[in-house]
């Protein structure tokens, strides 16, 4: 009889923990959403093969195509500020990668390949054109792969702070793909996508990503919060697979091969920039490089104007 009460409690106990752990996550997704900071005209849906892709198009004149930092915190808002500037001669695209933002977040694995495909697909189907791209961090590898795949589909590439080649070529090891199962478990792995992606985790990160914090920062910082919870708990697949690095991969080839023109831009302040700049350019010494002073990780934001200018001189 004691015995039966003990394994009465634990199962209560249990069940108690489950279910607030569940209320704790469906709360979370939901408080998440309530600013509505994703909010914003002229959005348009391009229907994929894996999902429904969020993109804005704003302007008139040769295109150019706006890809945001590969990450779950980020989305096109990221070029709020840019596409005005852009916007006044070009048609400018900006979209959501599938798993990020406001567009769909299938339960799948993300690797490169899918977004080589998605960003071709897109050109192809909505933009229709030979088309400038501008990459953001670890999205640069998309553009680099894309454009080495279907050349014809691109004109010039500008990449933002793109990250480093070592970086870029980590792939899965064994730890990755346990985690990556640890985070697509369905109540443990929302969880700690959860804590992950909490407010704080994603102030402190951004903070030290720019160089001087300013009154923009509490709305970024709500954008990237909203962005990383939309679409409920399978918003935790695309980080499983970029945090495992099924994203990356080495694009030294690709890099070496490439004819096209291709401009870099960095944040003078961004740590070891000039190193990841200098091997980029050693592989494929007709890359272009400027640094923009007073800015790290993301000069388009910080440094508007000055970033809006260089882009006008490379896409001249």
């Amino acid at each position: 009889m004691k015995k039966y009460k003990k394994l009465l409690n634990a199962g209560i106990i249990s069940s108690t923990v489950l279910l607030t752990t569940w209320g704790i996550n469906k709360i979370t997704f939901l408080r998440a959403g309530m600013k509505d900071m994703l909010f914003c005209e002229n959005k348009y849906q391009y229907s994929w093969r894996f999902g429904n892709i969020f993109y804005t198009k704003k302007g008139c004149g040769s295109p150019i195509l706006l890809i945001h930092e590969l990450k779950c915190t980020a989305s096109a808002a990221e070029w709020k500020f840019l596409i005005n500037h852009l916007s006044k001669n070009h048609t400018v695209y900006a979209l959501d990668l599938i798993g990020c933002g406001r567009s769909e977040k299938p339960k799948m694995t993300y690797t490169n390949y899918i977004y080589v495909q998605l960003v071709n697909n897109f050109i192809k189907d909505v933009i229709g054109a030979k088309t400038d791209v501008i990459t953001s961090g670890s999205s640069s590898n998309i553009a680099i792969m894309g454009c080495y795949s279907e050349p014809d589909l691109y004109h010039r590439i500008i990449m933002v702070n793109p990250s480093s080649m070592k970086e870029m070529a980590k792939y899965p090891k064994t730890n990755q793909k346990t985690l990556k199962y640890l985070i697509e478990l369905p109540l443990i792995g929302t969880t700690i996508y959860n804590m992950v992606t909490s407010y704080g985790r994603i102030f402190k990160d951004y903070k030290n990503k720019i160089l001087y914090p300013d009154i923009h920062m509490q709305k970024d910082v709500d954008t990237m919060y909203e962005a990383s919870h939309l679409g409920g708990p399978s918003a935790r697949y695309f980080f499983a697979s970029e945090r495992s690095h099924f994203t990356n991969i080495n694009m030294l080839h690709a890099l070496k091969k490439l004819n096209h023109s291709i401009y870099i831009i960095g944040g003078k302040d961004l740590k070891d920039i000039e190193n990841t700049l200098h091997d980029y350019i050693t592989f494929n010494p007709s890359i272009e490089a400027e640094l923009i002073d007073n800015c790290k990780q993301y000069p388009h934001i910080e440094q508007t104007e000055s970033f809006a200018s260089l882009c006008s001189i490379y896409l001249s």
